[in-house]
């Protein structure tokens, strides 16, 4: 994609952005619309329009996913009803009572007045995806932007509900861990530096495991902001390490190699790339776009890597399918549908199934690893409340022995 800033026949000046192989093909489709290129760049996400607004940077004058999937279904329903895309836009700006969404809309249609196509002033925006875009664009180009609009939102629906089922199923499970851990730190810190005293009084000699004990116990209790700094001084650490590109692609190398995990990222990869492929070649994009346009759905950097060989082998004239033979990236059957896909001329639908069927098989390695994972954490929890529990009562039970 390239930005470019070009004068139109009343020297005027224009700027969008154009998806073309290179820059020369550039100049020549503005060249072709009656346009005189002054400038044509590569255009990138950190290119895009931010507002300066500072409201928009808090809160609820913030725009969210939300607004997103709200401002699609919006524009469709609208545009369904008979009304001019600049209309439909001064319609949601008149009757939103969010400020950034008021200006986020009256700036797209303020870019449609300047000449600039939808998918042109959306590709302006951090909010849109290059998917997005494209889709737009072919509605645009095929005069059917409407139904374009309800395909974008079916899809944003279906993966935000896989995101909030993830989400719902890892609650329970974090919160039981996080009580856990704090009724095991009020125990160490609040009640067995008391025992500490009691066991000092009786005058008698501790067994080691609880001397130990003990002794942690009370370090941890007059020195706790130090043990919580570095308890926590680690785990930022990795975090950090893991954002930088060299502790992303790590990460990313060993989620496809360490088994469980793997599994898990397969499902998850090969679900996001199908639904894409499924929703680009059914509304009309080009295999060899929509694979490059799914290499940046992608979230680990080998299956973007996959995707661009596969889009190289495409160009070349052969089979996607033929490619992607071998690669354990993808599961063998997710790419023998592919196979069946092509020779019948279906690729949009067997992509679809394809998505389903992950999608599926996901949500149930999903509820079976949360369905291990609590009693695992309930275990742990009980094993070491016991542990210090049994330790204390031994200790006491022992003293009276003697005392008897």
């Amino acid at each position: 994609m390239f930005k470019y800033t070009a004068l139109d026949a009343g020297n005027t000046l224009n700027e969008g952005v154009l998806d073309e192989a290179d820059k020369a093909a550039a100049a020549r489709h503005l060249m072709m619309q009656g346009l005189r290129p002054i400038e044509i760049k590569p255009y990138r996400p950190g290119q895009k329009r931010q507002f300066s607004l500072p409201v928009l940077q808090f809160g609820k004058n913030k725009i969210t996913r939300a607004d997103i999937d709200f401002f699609t279904k919006q524009v469709a329903l609208l545009l369904g009803a008979g009304l001019s895309l600049d209309a439909a836009l001064r319609t949601m700006r008149e009757n939103s009572q969010k400020e950034a969404f008021k200006h986020f809309t009256g700036s797209l249609e303020r870019d449609l007045k300047e000449g600039k196509s939808f998918s042109q002033a959306l590709a302006e925006y951090p909010y849109f995806s290059p998917m997005y875009i494209n889709i737009v664009k072919a509605g645009e180009e095929g005069g059917i932007l409407p139904a374009m609009l309800m395909k974008i939102s079916e899809y944003q629906s279906t993966f935000q509900e896989l995101k909030q089922f993830i989400i719902s199923a890892s609650i329970y499970p974090l919160f039981l861990l996080a009580v856990g851990v704090i009724a095991i730190l009020v125990l160490v810190t609040t009640i067995l530096p008391r025992f500490e005293i009691l066991f000092e009084g009786m005058g008698q000699e501790l067994p080691i495991h609880v001397s130990i004990l003990m002794s942690g116990a009370g370090f941890v209790s007059e020195n706790l902001i130090i043990c919580l700094l570095l308890f926590i001084a680690p785990i930022a650490g990795i975090v950090y390490y893991l954002k930088t590109p060299e502790g992303k692609e790590r990460m990313e190398l060993a989620a496809v190699r360490i088994p469980g995990i793997s599994g898990f990222v397969q499902n998850l990869e090969t679900t996001r790339i199908f639904r894409t492929l499924e929703v680009l070649v059914k509304n009309g994009v080009h295999l060899a776009t929509a694979l490059r346009i799914s290499s940046g759905i992608a979230v680990n950097h080998l299956y973007r890597n996959l995707l661009n060989r596969a889009t190289e082998a495409l160009k070349e004239g052969q089979r996607v399918s033929t490619r992607l033979k071998g690669e354990s990236l993808l599961p063998p059957l997710a790419v023998d549908l592919l196979s069946i896909g092509e020779e019948s001329g279906r690729v949009g639908d067997v992509c679809g199934q394809i998505a389903d069927h992950f999608d599926q098989e996901l949500r149930t390695k999903v509820k079976r690893l949360i369905s291990l994972v609590e009693p695992c954490f309930i275990l742990l929890i009980a094993l070491v409340a016991g542990y210090i529990v049994i330790s204390m009562l031994s200790v006491i039970l022992s003293i009276n022995e003697i005392a008897g």
